[in-house]
């Protein structure tokens, strides 16, 4: 079954008339919006409710530029103007528009370096006040981070660092206890040279307790 279609008059009722304007204004102003977007199109609407309320849109938020460029086109096409001194017109007009909003921005800037205060109004200067503290606020805010940053990382170093350190105490605490045993190995064996004490091989040639006891009887006799 076909849509069925709705008369084109007037609705009566208050309640519905507004909510059929609210519903219709948001498409228009949706489509309006595809429209620049898609076919790259400079479009404004304006909207006026019964009540006097106004709603509009314009491509890049620029109602100004779009409004100049139409006053300049009708003019054009009542007086027959060449179309390049409207070019002129036009880009003069939006040049006009940039140098006011360099201005605005310069003079802000030195407002915020606390310079042109003379002429900003009670209202404006807390205004200036609270933009600066919020902008205080956030560097400060991004100060710690990047202090807790760098000290988490310096404390991750200083522990690799100790660990490497333990790592080579523990080499060279090996290294010192195997030298101080052949030290002490080679000053006993020297010592027992030095006494005659140095143990000979096991064997057929090795003295017995008789031979030792002639032996000194010998030296004995010899002497006296």
């Amino acid at each position: 079954m076909g849509k069925k279609r709705v008369e084109l008059k007037r609705i009566q009722n208050p309640s519905s008339r507004h909510a059929t304007f609210s519903k219709r204004k948001n498409g228009l102003l949706k489509k309006a919006f595809e429209l620049s977007v898609l076919c790259d199109a400079e479009v404004a609407l304006i909207i006026f409710s019964e009540t006097g309320k106004i709603y509009e849109f314009a491509s890049n938020n620029d109602m100004a530029a779009i409004l100049g460029k139409y006053r300049i086109h009708e003019e054009g096409t009542e007086t027959s103007t060449p179309i390049s001194l409207q070019n002129v017109k036009y880009h003069e007009s939006g040049l006009e528009k940039l140098q006011e909003k360099l201005n605005t921005l310069q003079r802000k800037e030195k407002n915020l370096i606390g310079e042109d205060l003379e002429v900003l109004t009670m209202k404006e200067l807390q205004r200036l006040e609270k933009q600066l503290q919020i902008g205080i606020k956030r560097i400060s805010d991004r100060k710690m981070r990047i202090f807790s940053q760098s000290s988490k990382l310096l404390v991750h170093k200083v522990r690799a660092l100790e660990d490497e350190n333990k790592k080579l105490q523990t080499k060279l605490g090996t290294k010192g206890e195997s030298s101080t045993s052949v030290q002490e190995n080679a000053a006993v064996h020297q010592t027992n040279l030095h006494l005659g004490l140095n143990t000979l091989p096991s064997g057929p040639s090795e003295m017995t307790g008789d031979g030792d006891n002639s032996q000194i009887g010998e030296t004995e006799i010899s002497n006296s």
